[in-house]
């Protein structure tokens, strides 16, 4: 059941990276700004993002499985969509069912993780799941490109379509029991089920109320989201229009994102899993490097930084990816089991609302830069230079949300009350009392 969560996992990396190689191409062949091709990815984040908490209901009440299947078949439908786009309006409509279906895929293959395996297993699967799934990532890179001038637009997006939909044949087996899904409630205790608004809204409530959840929340969106839109869109145009570089360098460049992704999994993952005391410093430590790296590139002066700068800001966004997974141990750890789903979906929601803002932003000051004309390397330097005070407002939060959760630690402590992962008192926490006092 897990190794077929993990192909459609596969198959919705390929998808959501598809147009990060294709961007240029997809200025041509639909007639757009930069404004609109950032809106594309803006509506496919922002649904993706809208989607998580009612995703993670329908995977709590219907089940993994069933929605992985409607996963594949919207991703695969909306491929197709696309490839037959002519126009700005009908590739809007393609990429905005493709967040829809994109949405779920995630937090499905999390859910059968925690259903198919003992908790200590959680953070080693997760992190191979994220392994298996960035492949699809890599695939999207180098031999997409060659596709796409091999057999064009149209072909190219069919295929990957119809990949989708025909995988979906795999989900139709119906499902086993899983053997650590937490049971129903006792017999002979009929309670009318709450209607899926309310139970949405119940289940949100439920998760938020958690401050661990607000500062996974936080956590992911302070070290991912600039990886993601690099990774989904401006990197390759950046690549190419702003520091010269052939379509197959810059091909290549984010192929060492994707083997950056893979190499840092193996180093942040078991040291989450195996190191809960360790979870915090490491996401503030990535996420202070993911930003000290975009604004690297937004303030090298000159030419532009030379290539192996850009190779390690690049890996460094790319370890923002395997970081953004503490989030989901903390959903994990401090939720009951039956709102896990929509806990692990408002986590999953931070990094990618800030990726969608700042897709659209980086857009938008391309245009006016570049005023009609291809944008260059200063037009992407303002940009990237107005992307990070965004990142710095999550680097922000994140901070306050981690000096508070450690504080509400602490006392509990202090009070003899047992914690999950012991803390110990440092500096940084004795200044956080005194001011919030």
């Amino acid at each position: 059941m897990w190794g077929i969560g993990v192909g459609v996992y596969f198959l919705g990396l390929f998808h959501r990276a598809s147009l990060g190689v294709a961007g240029n191409d997809a200025l041509d062949q639909l007639s757009i700004s930069s404004t609109a091709l950032g809106t594309l990815v803006m509506v496919h984040m922002g649904i993706y993002a809208l989607m998580q908490v009612p995703a993670g209901l329908l995977i709590d009440r219907w089940g993994a499985r069933r929605v992985l299947l409607a996963a594949t078949l919207t991703m695969g439908s909306a491929q197709l969509l696309f490839a037959l786009s002519t126009n700005f309006g009908l590739a809007l409509l393609a990429r905005g069912f493709l967040g829809a279906g994109d949405a779920a895929v995630f937090i499905s293959v999390l859910r059968l993780v925690a259903e198919w395996f003992p908790r200590r297993r959680y953070a080693l699967l997760t992190m191979v799941t994220a392994l298996l799934g960035m492949l699809g990532n890599l695939v999207a890179t180098v031999p997409l490109v060659l596709m796409l001038e091999a057999l064009g637009w149209v072909k190219t997006f069919l295929i990957t379509g119809a990949m989708s939909c025909f995988y979906g044949l795999l989900l139709l087996k119906p499902a086993l029991t899983a053997p650590y899904r937490e049971p129903p409630g006792e017999a002979g205790t009929k309670q009318e089920a709450p209607s899926i608004v309310n139970e949405a809204l119940r289940n949100f409530r439920i998760a938020w109320r958690q401050p661990e959840t607000r500062l996974g929340f936080w956590v992911h969106q302070s070290t991912m989201s600039v990886g993601t839109y690099i990774s989904l869109l401006w990197g390759y145009p950046y690549l190419t229009n702003g520091l010269g570089y052939s379509n197959e360098a810059a091909a290549s460049m984010l192929s060492i994102y994707v083997i950056a992704n893979v190499a840092t999994n193996f180093v942040i993952g078991p040291l989450a899993g195996r190191r809960p005391g360790w979870r915090l410093p490491l996401a503030f430590w990535t996420a202070t490097a993911v930003l000290a790296s975009i604004l690297t590139l937004a303030l090298w002066p000159g030419a532009g930084p030379p290539v192996l700068v850009v190779a390690l800001t690049f890996a460094i966004f790319a370890a923002g990816i395997p970081a953004s997974q503490i989030g989901f141990h903390l959903a994990r750890d401090y939720n009951p089991s039956k709102v896990i789903g929509t806990a692990t979906g408002v986590v999953n929601a931070g990094g990618f609302t800030t990726a969608m803002i700042a897709a659209v932003v980086i857009g938008m000051v391309l245009d006016i830069g570049a005023q009609g004309g291809v944008a260059g390397l200063n037009n992407y330097r303002w940009a990237f230079l107005v992307a990070s005070s965004i990142a710095v407002f999550s680097f922000l939060t994140m901070a306050v949300s981690a000096l508070s959760v450690r504080a509400r630690a602490l006392a509990r402590v202090a009070e003899g009350i047992e914690v999950l992962v012991p803390v110990r008192e440092r500096t940084w926490d004795r200044i956080w009392r005194a001011v919030t006092r």
